[in-house]
């Protein structure tokens, strides 16, 4: 059930340290997240299998939570081992996903790379905010599309900030995550999941395909690599117009 892009938390093997790390840093996005949320009703927009949701729920029972997502396997998953009082689950697309009422806060963590039309989506969640509303989001904004086939887009700190800057919301808290890369395992062609040591294993392979028909884009990530090291680096931001 693990993919590059999913996470199961109550399947994981805890004898892979190295997805416990990246578990660990989704776990601390939705803390911060917990920590920026104002009023009475959030929404958690592609809120995966529901581990996160639940988290802000049990930490607001005060509050009612929602969470989005577009894969109804995920949406199942988090309504058989997510459920909370506080919180309510509904499969949905977050281009188009709407709600009358508005929200008052809005949580969407490492979304915005996967769509088509990242404005799109900016303009839906500027869209469902409640006056005086606040986001709070996240991007990685070092170099992923070669080594992550499910991202579309690259965003910077800057980059990321235009995007609800022309809905007149600017970045306050600020919330800075490094990852060190992962080299074992990294050229595996095949790895079986009792042997795996990591889920990225083999993603070597695809990063290399990926310069053979994208050979600037290797100029990137040099320099994203003598700026960084090798690391993955991800913001999260809380965006209001306060």
């Amino acid at each position: 059930m693990h993919t590059l892009e999913r996470i199961y938390p109550l399947k994981m093997d805890e004898r892979l340290a190295a997805d416990l790390a990246t578990l660990d840093l989704h776990m601390q996005r939705y803390e911060f997240a917990s920590d920026s949320l104002a009023g009475s009703r959030v929404l958690d927009m592609a809120c995966g299998c529901g581990y996160g949701s639940a988290l802000l729920a049990e930490r607001h029972p005060d509050k009612q939570i929602t969470g989005i997502d577009i894969d109804p396997e995920a949406i199942a998953y988090a309504q058989a081992n997510y459920q909370r009082p506080n919180l309510r689950y509904e499969c949905a697309n977050a281009e188009t996903f709407t709600d009358s009422a508005g929200f008052d806060s809005i949580v969407s963590l490492e979304t915005i790379e996967h769509l088509p039309d990242p404005l799109r989506l900016a303009k839906n969640l500027v869209r469902l905010l409640a006056q005086g509303g606040r986001i709070i989001a996240s991007v990685p904004t070092t170099p992923t599309l070669d080594g992550n086939p499910h991202h579309l887009h690259d965003f910077s700190p800057a980059s990321f900030a235009r995007l609800f800057g022309r809905h007149g919301l600017r970045p306050h808290e600020r919330f800075e995550q490094i990852q060190r890369w992962e080299f074992s395992g990294l050229f595996k062609k095949s790895a079986k999941k009792e042997v795996r040591q990591h889920r990225s294993e083999g993603v070597g392979n695809a990063v290399l395909a990926y310069y053979r028909s994208h050979p600037f884009y290797l100029f990137r990530r040099l320099w994203s690599i003598l700026r960084y090291g090798p690391s993955n680096r991800y913001l999260t931001c809380r965006f209001s117009a306060d």
